[in-house]
């Protein structure tokens, strides 16, 4: 295989939406993740796109430093294609930032609001954790049920032992608060947002301050985007 051959190979996968379009989509997904006061949905066919184009492009990398080394005396191997390299390693790198940065998000709210979750989430119906998240959950539930037990419950009266009581009208389950102002940006349309007291318009490609729970529904449907 020539070095032209696998520049051109490199240069049509670039030219490819989809590339492009799994890194802005992963960008939006992180930023949501991160701005929004509870755990949105996790993105099943991003993340599985995102970590199949990784693959790919280490898979890719492999076979091109194997064919430079192999060619490294014969004068074939060019800095062109050196930056090439050069390039595709910084993507992956970029890609795997978001990742990270992604999946952290949303494991601190797991960490912050854990018995809410393990509430909200099971086997039969869970719509907004990977199984993996899922697994995480659970084991981070049982490891501080041990030590509040180890450390204080075992203490106390058995009626004092729930951390899920929520007699007396105070829950002891801290909930993310679905009141947070956030700042959003709204798409390609108008939108028209109620709330008990009226009705107002977000107009297309504004900036706004409003309350999560105003537009919730939006920024699951792609209408707004958390920044």
């Amino acid at each position: 295989m020539e070095v032209d051959d696998i520049l051109r190979d490199f240069e049509a996968s670039s030219a490819k939406p989809a590339k492009a379009n799994i890194s802005a989509r992963l960008t939006q997904a992180m930023l949501n993740e991160r701005m929004a006061p509870e755990i949105l949905p996790y993105e099943h066919e991003l993340m599985q796109e995102t970590l199949t184009q990784i693959e790919n492009q280490q898979q890719y990398l492999l076979d091109c430093h194997e064919y430079g080394d192999s060619n490294a005396d014969s004068g074939l191997v060019s800095g062109d294609f050196k930056l090439q390299l050069m390039i595709i390693e910084t993507d992956i790198e970029r890609l795997n930032f978001l990742v990270r940065v992604y999946l952290r998000a949303r494991l601190a709210k797991l960490d912050d609001y854990n018995l809410y979750y393990i509430n909200l989430t099971s086997d039969a119906d869970n719509k907004i954790l990977s199984q993996a998240e899922l697994e995480y959950l659970r084991s981070h539930f049982k490891i501080l049920t041990k030590l509040y037990n180890n450390s204080f419950l075992k203490k106390m009266p058995e009626f004092l032992t729930l951390l899920d009581d929520t007699s007396g009208g105070q829950s002891m389950i801290t909930a993310p608060d679905t009141n947070e102002l956030v700042f959003v940006r709204i798409g390609g349309r108008d939108l028209t947002v109620s709330t008990s007291e009226e009705d107002f318009e977000l107009v297309a490609g504004g900036i706004y301050v409003v309350r999560y729970s105003l537009i919730e529904r939006y920024i699951q449907s792609g209408d707004i985007d958390l920044i």
